[in-house]
Parts: C-alpha cells; sequence; structure tokens
C-alpha cells in the first residue's frame, strides 16, 4: 500500500510545481476621495432630478454609469416599455377608485412564474466600450450573457416583500429573477432584483451593477410623478445600505462575462370573487393573510394566488420582454405544500419499508432468494439514492422545513442502506458468493495429484516364489529401475498452493463500495446534467425515470431462465410498483407543482404502461407458465414438475404412471382414468388424473389439473402447495432426500 501513495504524492506534487501561474491580474486602487465623489454625483442625482429628466428624444441624460449618452445604451425603448405598462395597469383595472381598498394582498412575498414573449420593438445591441464604461473590472468574455434572443421563454420571480410593509405607502421589495430559454443554462439565466412596491400593488425593480448604477436614476422608472417621489424616498434608504460595503466589498477585478441589465415593471391582475365587491374582497384576502402568518383554523379554503402582467426590459442588449400572465403562490402557501408534500413521501416510505421487511422474511431461505434477481432491486435501490442525496441537500439548503425533511432523509437512508443494501447482500452471497466459496473450497481440498513422466514405464516387481524367496534374476532385456522419480517440493515443504477463500465481510464490503461508488457516479452525472439546456435535461430525467420503471425486467428474465412461476410476493410487486411511480407521476401530471416543472400527460402515460406492463408479465408467467411464448431453443432445459400423468407409455410425450414411487402405493378407482396416491408431507390422499395409453388428445381435463400435484425427478409425487411449502425450506425429496431442481 505505501507504493501506491508514494506515487500518488509524487503527481500531487508535479501537479503543483508545474502548473502554469495565473495571468497577473489589474490591481485597482480605491481613492477614498474618488469614492466620496462618485457618492456625492449619486446623491445629488437622486434628490436634484426631476421626473422625465431621463428622455433621449430630447437630449437629457443623467450622469451615471449607464445613463450618460456615450455610454451606448438604448434609453429610446424605455417611454414605450413606460407606456405599455401603463396600459396594462389601466385596463385590469378600469372603473376602480384607486383611493379606496384595492383588492389585493398588502404583503406579495411568494413565487410567481408564466410565458414571456419577445417583442418586436427590441433592438439589436449597439457595440458598447466596457473598458471605458467599466474600467475596475476586466471580463474574459465580451457576449453578453441574459442576452434574450428566442421569441418566447419562461419567467420566474422569488419576492420577497419587506417585513414591516404598509400597503398606504411605497416599501422595498427585493425578487430573484430567472429566465429560461432552448438555449438557457440548466437553471436559467437568473439576476437578484431591487425596487419598490407601491400602494396601487405596482412593483418596480432593477438589476444593479459597476456598469449599471441604477439605484440613484430608479425614480425615473417610475410610471407618473407620484411613483417618481415615493420611489426618491425608498431609493435613499437603498442607496445609504449600499454604501455601507467596505472597500474590500467594492472591489472589482476579473469577471467571466457582462451580463445584460434588466429593469421589470410587476401590474397587479384584479382578485374576483363572484358575489363580492372590491372592499370585501380587500378583507377576506386580509384575513386569509392573516391565517397563513398565524394559523388559527378560520375556513379560508385554498388561498388565492399571486397574479400579475410582466414587462422586462434590457437597456444595454435592447430587447424587451412581455408577459400578459404570471402566478403563484404565497410563499406561506408554497411551504405549506411542500411539508404536505414531504409528509406523503415519508407515508409511501413508510409502506415501502414495510413490503420490504415482509418479503425480507418471506425470502429468508437460500431456496426463495435463489429465486429472485437481485439486479431488480439494485436498479430500485440507485432511484431511492438518488432521492436520499436530494434529501441530504434539502437539508443544506433549507431551513425552514428541517425536521420534516430530517425525518423523510432519515426513512430514506433506513430504506436504501440499512434494508435494499442488505437485502441486495442475502440474494448475492445465495446465488453468487457461497458457490463461489464453496467451490474454491473444494478445489483447495482436491489438489491435482501430480502426473508421471511421461515416457518412464512402471517399475516390475521382483519374482517371487511361495515361501517368499527372491526368484530368478529379470531378462537382459527388461527395463532397469534408474532410481526415484524427482518430485518438486517448494522450500516451505508444501506440495499445494493454498489459495485464499474469500470471507463474508469482504464479500460485504465489495458489495457495499460497489453500489456507493456507482451511486456516486450517477449522482455527479445528475448534477452535471442541471446545467444542460433544458431540452437535454428533459430528456435526460424521462431516461432515468424510464430505467428507473424497467426494474422488473431482470426478475423476468431470471423467471424465464429459470424457469420459476413466482419469485415475490404479489403483496411487494403491486405494492412497490404503485409506491414508486406515485411521487414522480406527481411532477408529469400536477400543473403548478412545487417546482414548476412543465408537466407532460403523455410522458406519463407512456412510463406508466411501461412500468404496468412488467407487472402484467410476471402474473402471466405465475398463471400461464414462466416460459410462454418463449422457444424452447432460447432457454436451457428446465424440469417440469406438473407433467401429464399417463398410465404405461413410457414412450409417450409425458410420464408413466408405471414409474411413480410415494410413500405408499397408488389406489384404483373405479374410474380407470384417475389414480390416488399419499402425500408423504401432509399424508393425506391425491386425486390425480391420468391418460390411458391410446388416448393422444392431451386430456384437456388433466392439464388443467396439473397445477395441483407435483412430481419429483426421483419419481414421487406430492401436493403441489405441500411440496411448494416444503422446497421454501429445503432444495431435498422428503422421501428420498435427493437434491431438487429450484421450482
Amino acid at each position: 500500500m505505501e507504493a501506491p501513495r508514494v506515487v500518488l504524492l509524487v503527481v500531487l506534487l508535479l501537479f503543483v510545481f508545474l502548473t502554469p501561474e495565473q495571468p497577473a491580474r489589474r490591481q485597482f486602487r480605491f481613492d477614498t476621495t474618488n469614492v466620496e465623489e462618485q457618492r456625492q454625483v449619486e446623491l445629488d442625482v437622486l434628490t436634484n432630478s426631476s421626473y422625465g429628466q431621463l428622455n433621449p428624444e430630447k437630449d437629457q441624460w443623467l450622469n451615471l454609469t449607464g445613463f450618460r449618452e456615450g455610454d451606448g445604451y438604448q434609453w429610446e425603448l424605455l417611454s414605450r416599455v413606460q407606456e405599455f405598462s401603463k396600459q396594462q395597469f389601466e385596463t385590469a383595472w378600469k372603473g376602480v377608485d384607486l383611493n379606496d381598498e384595492l383588492p389585493l394582498y398588502d404583503k406579495v412575498t411568494g413565487e410567481i412564474r408564466g410565458k414571456f414573449s419577445r417583442m418586436e420593438t427590441s433592438l439589436p445591441p449597439r457595440p458598447i466600450n466596457l473598458t471605458a464604461i467599466d474600467p475596475k473590472r476586466e471580463y474574459m468574455l465580451t457576449f453578453f450573457e441574459r442576452n434574450i434572443t428566442e421569441k418566447e421563454g419562461e419567467v420566474s420571480f422569488s419576492l420577497y416583500d419587506s417585513k414591516d410593509r404598509d400597503a398606504r405607502n411605497a416599501s422595498a421589495i427585493k425578487a430573484d429573477i430567472s429566465l429560461w430559454t432552448d438555449d438557457s443554462p440548466g437553471n436559467g439565466w437568473q439576476a437578484k432584483l431591487q425596487g419598490v412596491h407601491f400602494p396601487s400593488g405596482q412593483i418596480i425593480m432593477s438589476t444593479s451593477s459597476s456598469k449599471f448604477d441604477s439605484f440613484p436614476a430608479f425614480p425615473h422608472f417610475a410610471l407618473d410623478a407620484d411613483g417618481f417621489d415615493a420611489s426618491r424616498i425608498i431609493m435613499n434608504e437603498t442607496l445609504h445600505e449600499k454604501w455601507q460595503k467596505t472597500f474590500e466589498d467594492l472591489s472589482d477585478g476579473i469577471a467571466f462575462a457582462p451580463q445584460c441589465e434588466l429593469i421589470v415593471w410587476l401590474q397587479p391582475l384584479r382578485q374576483q370573487f363572484g358575489g363580492l365587491d372590491d372592499s370585501q374582497i380587500h378583507r377576506f384576502l386580509h384575513q386569509v393573510e392573516l391565517e397563513l402568518q398565524q394559523p388559527e383554523g378560520a375556513p379560508i379554503g385554498q388561498p388565492p394566488l399571486l397574479t400579475y402582467s410582466a414587462n422586462i426590459f434590457s437597456p444595454d442588449c435592447g430587447y424587451i420582454l412581455s408577459s400578459d400572465t404570471i402566478a403563484g403562490p404565497k410563499v406561506e402557501v408554497y411551504w405549506a405544500l411542500a411539508q404536505r408534500l414531504v409528509f406523503s413521501f415519508i407515508m409511501t416510505l413508510g409502506l415501502q419499508i414495510a413490503l420490504l421487511k415482509r418479503q425480507m422474511e418471506k425470502a429468508a431461505t437460500p431456496s426463495t432468494r435463489s429465486r429472485i434477481a437481485y439486479q431488480s432491486l439494485v436498479i430500485a435501490a440507485l432511484g431511492d439514492g438518488l432521492v436520499l442525496f436530494v434529501l441530504i441537500a434539502l437539508l443544506m439548503i433549507d431551513e425552514a422545513a428541517f425536521l420534516v425533511v430530517a425525518a423523510a432523509a432519515f426513512l430514506a437512508c433506513i430504506h436504501v442502506a440499512f434494508l435494499e443494501v442488505k437485502f441486495v447482500f442475502d440474494i448475492w452471497t445465495v446465488q453468487v458468493g457461497d458457490p463461489a466459496r464453496a467451490e474454491m473450497e473444494r478445489q483447495r481440498r482436491n489438489p491435482q495429484n501430480p502426473t508421471p513422466a511421461p515416457g518412464a514405464a512402471p517399475a516390475l516387481p521382483p519374482a517371487t516364489s511361495a515361501d517368499g524367496t527372491v526368484g530368478l534374476p529379470l531378462p537382459a532385456t527388461a527395463p532397469r529401475p534408474e532410481g526415484a522419480t524427482p518430485i518438486a517440493i517448494p522450500f516451505d515443504q508444501d506440495t499445494t498452493i493454498q489459495m485464499p477463500i474469500p470471507s463474508a465481510r469482504a464479500s460485504f464490503a465489495a458489495i457495499y463500495s460497489r453500489f456507493y461508488f456507482s451511486l456516486v457516479i450517477l449522482m455527479f452525472f445528475s448534477l452535471w446534467s442541471m446545467s444542460w439546456p433544458r431540452s437535454l435535461r428533459s430528456a435526460y430525467a424521462n431516461i432515468l425515470v424510464f430505467c428507473y420503471f424497467s426494474f422488473w425486467w431482470p426478475q423476468i428474465y431470471r423467471n424465464t431462465i429459470r424457469n420459476c412461476r413466482k419469485a415475490l410476493s404479489w403483496e411487494y410487486v403491486v405494492g412497490s410498483s404503485v409506491l414508486r411511480a406515485v411521487p414522480i407521476l406527481y411532477w408529469y401530471f400536477v400543473d403548478h407543482n412545487i417546482l414548476s416543472i412543465d408537466t407532460s400527460p403523455i410522458t406519463a402515460f407512456i412510463l406508466l404502461a411501461w412500468l404496468w406492463l412488467q407487472v402484467s408479465i410476471l402474473a402471466s408467467q405465475q398463471f400461464l407458465g414462466p416460459r410462454l411464448l418463449v422457444r424452447d431453443s432460447w432457454c436451457p432445459p428446465a424440469y417440469d414438475y406438473h407433467p401429464v400423468l399417463r398410465d404405461d407409455d413410457v414412450e409417450a410425450n409425458g410420464m408413466s404412471i408405471g414409474l411413480l414411487a410415494s410413500a405408499s402405493e397408488a389406489k384404483d378407482k373405479d374410474d380407470k382414468t384417475r389414480k390416488v396416491f399419499d402425500c408423504a408431507i401432509c399424508m393425506n390422499e391425491i386425486d390425480v388424473p391420468v391418460l390411458s395409453k391410446g388416448d393422444s388428445s392431451g386430456g384437456g381435463t388433466a392439464w388443467l389439473e396439473q397445477r395441483n400435484y407435483m412430481v419429483t425427478p426421483c419419481r414421487h409425487i406430492f401436493h403441489a402447495e405441500c411440496l411448494e411449502g416444503w422446497m421454501n425450506l429445503r432444495l431435498v425429496c422428503p422421501v428420498c432426500r435427493e437434491a431438487l431442481p429450484p421450482l
């Protein structure tokens, strides 16, 4: 073991010393005086500018990064977006007095999602001199990320409203935005937004960076003068929070690629309930919010969703995205749904554990374990292991539902690590481990005898007389002894090489290491797939589920090869199939699911049909035969425990009744087509049909009664239930103790 460690250490040292150093980065020194001057300029623009001062058509600009005429940003589109947002708001609230209580939630913390389309008024991006606009940052690439060129896509917002929000005044709000298109990465184009939530329910937010100093100019994004004044107060607080950063936080440097800046306008859509006016709806929504924040059991029903229309403008990339409707639940409803789903998953895990425990108890003998395909359990365990890793990841990133997720992760760990893998090891030991060790032990105990050298004639004993004296000397042509034949013996005087026999502990470690290595590789590959485009990621997820739903095929194959009708209980087969399918099919069928995954009922029906096709084949193997519609040449020969019994024709397609042996002699009945035997297990009689020698019809009734009795290769006959129960314990004949082939 020392040599590999030394080699690994040498390789690591070579890698450290021979790896070229990173290119020197530009060092930016921050002058305190320049920082104070910049802050003074930002504060001056925020406090002294007036509404409408940012107007490229009138050649009016702001002295801020990204808002100067020479920066190349396409601010001529700003007025179009603002006008379009005004039309959306006025259309939604036509005929409503905005000074009254509006039918809206006071706090809008939640998750909203919807489709967007790229407006035709978008302009191609202009060349931007990033070195002049943002001299403190060095970009590795020149193309812009978050540049949406597709005609449509999907957008989601995670809104975080102020905890002390007063619905009568404007307040600060933050959000995380994600944009998905066909060419976007797996998690979409993401950005952090910050802005203002107005008393009318409107929300305006924007990004901010070193090349887009948006907070001092934020009031100019408002739709009217009142919004301008309200935004100025909020941005004054936001700007001072930004200035609280240290110089180290402000230090820029190397960056991967520039990103398109975003400005977002969200217009609330009117909540409507039949028979209620706006003030009554407002009071109802206020009661819903109180119940969600402090549950007391009030009958609020299903809380209404947050609904908005959205417009997104990128001033540097020159595009406009519009969405008529984006909706989603409030955060309390979202987490309540998440907890219910986790509780449901805990129940399915508990049922799976109970079914697996019962199956392990039923398969407690080598005879029953030899019928089970451990590959089926390995496939199921790999899928369950991925779910375990997902739950562990949720424990690390989420603290809100720690106890519930921890309970689910604990049960998943018990299910995978302590039950499924242990069951796989028990089956593997019977099918692979013990036979291999027995063969190696047999070879060790019976070493091959050394063969004599070729061409050496055996020495003839000297002739002796009756009284024991030595006879005459051998003739001259007789072979003479040349001494003892040399035999090579090792220096340790051991004539056989002792082969090491693997212990059960070594086999146990091998099984666990192989399983968890495969699981970790699958986990890392799945994590890598999260960065793929949505189409590839969706295809990978479907393939993964398809393989997971194929876990009964190894069992079908083993039943066919071994001519086995039943290996697992139907309680386990049907129960595990249903319990594994329900949590996965939720994401395919349920719209507005918790992860906002696009539903695909057609794919779900295909996957479900694929799973139940396997269950149907298992049922046909039990009731119609494991080799139904399978050619005999495709499978090795197997003994048939249910032959058709014939009277005395050994040459016929069956077994002669005259060759059968039993604990007692056969008893004739009045009907010559039937015989009665005694079962040596239950000591009761067996009434079996017998075909005569000349009967060539095959005996339809006899074929139906074949399932009631079983005949062993040693020609003993028993009840089918009796012998099957016996063979679950031992694979020997109850009468003569001859070894029996497995069912």
